[in-house]
């Protein structure tokens, strides 16, 4: 049922975009923040699915997005508050089902830009 897909697929979505499992040098300059910031989240990232079950781990990995999409490069810094956005939407005991999955819907190019920009530019591979 379409119901029990989507409270599965937030997180599954999140936790397959999130997880990061390769870490190599970043690039310096004006990107250099934006890549220290991802790779500090790291850990955060390795477990994004179960955190996003519980409120309170959801508010502290919006904490961590927030620190990443400030130091975003303009190409993808709407993405990333795309991703908050997303993620906020778990800080709460029982997320509206309905806003989930219209903020879902619109989600998968930015999860894509994101992933894309992350590795190109900081060598970070965030979609394995």
């Amino acid at each position: 049922m379409r119901t029990t897909a989507l409270r599965k697929s937030p997180s599954v979505a999140l936790a397959l975009l999130l997880t990061a499992t390769s870490v190599a040098a970043c690039s310096s300059g004006s990107t250099g923040s934006y890549c220290d910031a991802l790779t500090a989240a790291e850990a955060d990232w390795k477990d994004a699915g179960a955190t996003l079950k519980d409120p309170a781990s959801a508010a502290r990995f919006v904490a961590t997005i927030t620190t990443v999409e400030a130091s975003a490069p303009e190409e993808v810094r709407t993405d990333w508050a795309s991703l908050r956005v997303l993620a906020a939407k778990f800080t709460v005991a029982k997320p509206d089902l309905t806003e989930l999955t219209k903020h879902m819907e619109g989600f998968e190019s930015s999860a894509k830009r994101i992933e894309t920009h992350a590795k190109e530019t900081c060598g970070i591979d965030l979609g394995s």
